[in-house]
């Protein structure tokens, strides 16, 4: 029997399930109106997510997650298609991370090997390489993975974006070129289809908090100390990326700014100026550690909800098979090798990488789009079905909360097939029409599993 994590561990799995530095040279684009979308984001989306999981994670505490709570409001070959979405949010979004990561690597040992970090080889190799090290450690099971996500938040996540605030507040104060306007026509945004392109993009960067609920029987007292650790959680996350973006944008000409290595950037002509250059390959291994703990959240939870389906016989009895340690051996090995896959597609389109990075936000946030809604609608019919149940959280208002966040999921879904004015393809609708097809051809998997499943 493994030892259960604490409510510290937890509120550090909910940062490095969420907060991806990664995002912070996307939202810094926005520059000074960040503030605004990130706070609009809050109320109408992240908020009145972690408030209706909270209150499912802590009513129904067992493993499966979001196919547990469709499952029971709905049935599970419904709840299937959550999860499945929930799996595919995540597959599509290694790779985007992953990039990030193995940058950040390269430009660590960039000293001892100069330009080695525009090599295209050494890119997709490293990244094929990290996300198969990264899932042999979960093969050890949850206590050393919460471990090693708690560990490379504290020195790989929290450090370096106190460390890139403070870079933007020494860098307004001693009177540098500062690449934003804080003033109140700044602050709002200009309404078009850009911003509703953009606002999307924001809300995927909150997304992920459901992630914790798959470990929710591995959490100590986990009813008070997962509600505790999500509302902390949650307000240290908006704090991150609010002052991370400004400092970024700051620093860094809008136009300027690489969706890969945004912060390196920032720091890097930060340190130039006061002649400490010698700092960014060890800033560099720091963001490494803590984009690895973040892949690292993603990597275990849906897996362990697949396992939950596998068991109800959607898939071959071999993939309900764990180690003693608790893992979902077979699939992690079956994750592992569709995120290989996706990183290979990124290799090969690699010469257009900010348009890659973006058809693969949105798409990503289609599939987490689609299993939020689910999500909250589960969540109204399981508090009618079940009004007399005992729940340690509940959410006021539910009802208006649950529309808030449909409406929020559903209008930026719709959105994100508008395409952006800086992302360019040189074939028309393009954009459109790799993102629609591939949403319907992933998400067509689930109906051979039921036919299957029916057959059987």
């Amino acid at each position: 029997m493994f030892k259960k994590i604490g409510i510290v561990q937890v509120s550090l799995l909910s940062i490095s399930a969420i907060v991806s530095l990664r995002n912070l040279p996307v939202f810094a684009e926005a520059g000074f109106s960040i503030v605004f979308f990130l706070l609009l984001s809050s109320v109408l989306f992240f908020f009145p997510v972690s408030m209706v999981i909270a209150e499912l994670s802590t009513t129904w505490p067992t493993d499966g997650g979001c196919y547990i709570w469709v499952k029971n409001a709905y049935g599970k070959k419904v709840a299937l298609f959550a999860l499945w979405a929930s799996w595919m949010e995540s597959v599509i979004w290694f790779p985007t991370v992953l990039i990030f990561v193995i940058k950040m690597f390269l430009f660590t040992i960039s000293p001892f090997y100069p330009g080695i970090e525009n090599n295209n080889f050494f890119l997709i190799f490293g990244m094929v390489c990290i996300f198969w090290i990264i899932t042999i450690i979960n093969f050890f099971g949850i206590r050393y993975s919460a471990f090693f996500s708690s560990l490379g938040v504290l020195i790989g996540t929290i450090f370096p974006i106190i460390l890139i605030i403070l870079v933007g507040f020494f860098w307004i104060f001693f009177d540098n070129q500062i690449n934003i306007r804080f003033d109140f026509n700044s602050f709002f945004p200009s309404f078009n289809l850009n911003s509703m392109v953009f606002f999307s993009s924001i809300l995927l960067g909150f997304s992920g908090i459901e992630l914790i609920s798959f470990h929710i029987r591995d959490i100590n007292n986990s009813g008070s100390s997962f509600i505790k650790s999500l509302f902390i959680s949650s307000f240290l996350i908006l704090f991150i990326y609010i002052f991370g973006s400004l400092s970024i944008a700051v620093i860094v000409p809008k136009n300027e700014i690489c969706l890969v290595s945004g912060i390196i950037q920032a720091l890097n002509l930060f340190f130039l100026k006061i002649n400490f250059p010698f700092i960014i390959p060890f800033l560099s291994f720091l963001l490494f550690v803590g984009s690895l703990a973040s892949i690292n959240t993603w990597m275990i939870g849906p897996s362990k909800g697949l396992l939950v389906a596998a068991k109800d016989g959607f898939f071959p009895k071999y993939l309900c098979y764990v180690n003693n340690n608790g893992a979902p051996i077979y699939l992690l090995i079956l994750q592992a090798l569709f995120g290989s896959f996706f990183s290979v597609i990124f290799f090969i389109y690699i010469s257009n990488i900010n348009g890659l990075i973006w058809v693969s936000i949105c798409l990503s946030f289609q599939f987490a789009s689609f299993l939020y809604i689910m999500i909250f609608i589960s969540a109204i019919k399981l508090r009618n079905s079940y009004p007399n149940i005992k729940r340690a959280y509940k959410v006021p208002f539910i009802n208006l909360i649950s529309f808030i966040g449909i409406s929020s999921c559903f209008l930026t879904f719709l959105a994100s097939y508008i395409q952006p004015s800086q992302i360019f393809f040189s074939e028309k609708n393009f954009y459109f029409l790799i993102l629609f097809f591939s949403f319907l051809f992933l998400m067509s998997f689930p109906f051979l599993f039921i036919y299957f499943f029916n057959k059987k």
